[in-house]
C-alpha cells in the first residue's frame, strides 16, 4: 500500500505534493514534547534576537509543532534569544500592497504590523513544508510584503516533508537571496515519515533533531556579523582599475 493511502485512504495525484497531512479535527495534533533539557540558557547581554517564523497558515498544520519545538531547543543554547513568530496570526491576505515592498509605503495595517515585527529581529529562521515541490504559498506570500526588514540579515532554514522539504529549501533560497537574507549553508531536515508519529504529531529522531544544531551554530555567527554590516562597521572598497 502507498504511503498515499496510508494518509486518504485512497490514491490522490495532487495530494502527492502535499508536505503536511490534514490533521483529524476531532483529534488535533499535540505539540511535540521540548527536549528533556528545554529549560532555558541564561542569554548574554546583548545576544541577538532571532525569530522562528511558521512557514504555514493550514488548518490543522503540523508547522506549529516544528517551530515550538525549535524554539524550546534553540533557547538552551545561551547565545541568541529565539522567539516565535507565527504568520497565521498577522492574518496576512494575498498580497494587496499597491506598492512596491522597496518603498516600504505599506497602507495596511497587517502590513504594518508585519514591517514591525520583523524589523525587530537581527536574524530569522523560516520553517517550511513543502508544498508541489516548492516553499508554500503563505510564507512566499508574507515574504512578498516587506523589503529593507529583512536586508542585510542572516536566517537558516528547516524544512520537512516527504523527501525532507529539500526541494522547499531550494526554492526558499532563491527568495531570500532577492531580499538580501543571508541564509547559511546547513540546514534542519526532516521526514515526513519518519519524524511525525502518524504523519501529524512531530517527534523527530535523534539523528534529525540534531540536524538543526550545525545550522543554528552558522546562523547565530552570520547573525552577529551582518549586525555590523547594517551598522555601517564594514564598507566595500573600490576596486583598484
Amino acid at each position: 500500500m502507498s504511503w498515499l493511502k496510508k494518509l486518504f485512504g485512497k490514491s490522490d495525484s495532487s495530494a502527492a505534493h502535499r508536505a503536511e497531512v490534514p490533521a483529524k479535527p476531532e483529534a488535533p495534533a499535540a505539540p511535540a514534547a521540548a527536549p528533556a533539557e528545554a529549560s532555558a540558557a541564561v542569554v548574554r547581554e546583548g545576544a541577538p534576537r532571532i525569530a522562528v517564523v511558521t512557514g504555514s497558515t493550514r488548518p490543522g498544520r503540523n508547522n506549529l509543532q516544528v517551530a515550538e519545538w525549535l524554539v524550546a531547543r534553540a533557547n538552551q543554547r545561551g547565545d541568541a534569544q529565539f522567539e516565535l513568530v507565527d504568520i497565521d496570526s498577522f492574518n496576512l491576505p494575498l498580497l494587496d500592497e499597491a506598492y512596491p515592498a522597496a518603498y516600504a509605503n505599506y497602507q495596511g495595517e497587517h502590513t504594518k504590523a508585519w514591517a514591525a515585527t520583523i524589523a525587530g529581529f537581527d536574524g530569522f529562521v523560516f520553517v517550511t513544508p513543502e508544498y508541489n515541490h516548492s516553499t508554500t504559498p503563505a510564507l512566499a506570500n508574507a515574504l512578498s510584503f516587506l523589503n529593507a526588514e529583512f536586508a542585510n540579515k542572516a536566517a537558516g532554514i528547516v524544512g520537512y516533508g516527504s523527501a525532507m522539504g529539500a526541494r522547499a529549501v531550494e526554492h526558499l533560497r532563491g527568495i531570500l537571496s532577492e531580499l538580501q537574507v543571508a541564509h547559511v549553508q546547513k540546514t534542519g531536515m526532516f521526514s515526513l515519515f519518519g519524524d511525525f508519529e502518524n504523519f501529524s504529531t512531530f517527534k523527530p529522531t535523534d539523528m534529525q533533531a540534531a540536524s538543526v544544531d550545525p545550522m543554528l551554530d552558522q546562523l547565530v555567527a552570520w547573525t552577529v556579523a551582518f549586525a555590523k554590516v547594517r551598522a555601517g562597521e564594514f564598507e566595500l572598497e573600490a576596486a583598484a582599475v
